[in-house]
């Protein structure tokens, strides 16, 4: 439930649950590494040891050899590695947090190394001026532009997946999410907590068995929660989690959490994203219009990390 109190006055109740979720999110905001398997197996990015500068070289050779633009290799992970960073794990299904961590250098290294075998140069991984120019020679020979970087319309030539789709939500699906949300909109709960006739009527808080619903409902492989943190710990094991870094990539369709590592105390679905601002149609929420009501409302925030904890893709 989202209310227009301040946070320290949120019910006691969202605190002690937040508690319980720790062992399962204590991550820094957006810092998290998607692995698969349990939630308890996560790793905080304090206990993750940090990229060497190293490493960081050589992912930005490789983002830079992918067209995805890092700038300078100078084994600093600054602004226009972490977009670039975040570019990539987003093709590929991973965390988008910018940070090079072991599964975003392990993703580099296996599609770099694709590319190194179709251009028939040693498959190191480390797209190194022998690659370039290997590269160079490929296009060259199949009509392409030759830069020596494996953008789209070369790997595409090579046949190689740049983008993973089977994680990217098609614009017909995310309209059909909205939609699904925008029916909603005016649904009021009685004094109980429930939503008589609702399938996301559960008696209690139901921001998150609301969203939840909205997926299913629209297509969406998605179990029934009634808890946000678990949505977390399942966006989180199916790699469809964003970061706080990444929250100006929302979308219509996406989920959107609120708060913080600490509490995640609502959810909703987004509706529009305009600039700095985005609409967010959520169960268990206040009526703007003042009546008092919890309901299904379209609401706007101001899209920032002093909001919201992170995204879930569909």
């Amino acid at each position: 439930m989202l209310t227009n109190t301040p946070a320290a006055a949120r019910p006691v109740r969202r605190a002690r649950r937040a508690v319980l979720g720790l062992l399962t999110a204590a991550v820094a905001t957006g810092a998290l590494a998607a692995v698969p398997g349990p939630a308890s197996a996560t790793v905080s990015t304090a206990a993750r040891p940090a990229a060497t500068s190293t490493q960081i070289k050589l992912a930005q050779r490789d983002l830079n050899g992918l067209a995805y633009g890092a700038g300078q290799v100078d084994g600093v992970g600054g602004p226009r590695t972490k977009a670039a960073t975040q570019s990539f794990q987003s093709d590929r299904c991973l965390a988008v947090d910018g940070v090079i961590g072991t599964q975003t250098l392990a993703g580099l290294t296996s599609e770099v190394k694709q590319v190194q075998t179709k251009a028939g140069v040693q498959a190191d991984g480390d797209y190194g001026s022998g690659t370039t120019s290997a590269v160079r020679t490929y296009q060259s020979k199949h009509h392409l532009s030759a830069d020596g970087i494996a953008g789209e319309q070369t790997m595409k030539a090579m046949g190689i997946e740049r983008i993973v789709k089977s994680c990217h939500a098609t614009s017909a699906l995310r309209t059909k999410i909205v939609k699904t949300a925008r029916s909603q909109i005016g649904v009021t709960a009685n004094s109980h907590q429930c939503v008589p006739g609702k399938p996301y009527s559960v008696c209690t808080e139901w921001c998150a068995a609301f969203a939840t619903w909205v997926w299913r409902q629209s297509g969406v492989s998605i179990p029934f929660m009634t808890y946000v943190p678990n949505v977390y710990d399942w966006a989180v094991q199916h790699h469809r989690w964003v970061g706080t870094s990444g929250l100006k990539s929302a979308k219509p369709g996406d989920l959107i959490i609120f708060g913080s590592a600490h509490n995640r105390y609502h959810i909703g679905v987004v509706d529009q994203v305009s600039g700095a601002t985005v609409r967010v149609i959520s169960g268990n929420t206040t009526d703007p219009a003042g009546s008092g009501r919890h309901g299904v409302y379209d609401k706007s925030y101001s899209l920032s990390g002093s909001v919201f904890y992170g995204l879930v893709r569909p």
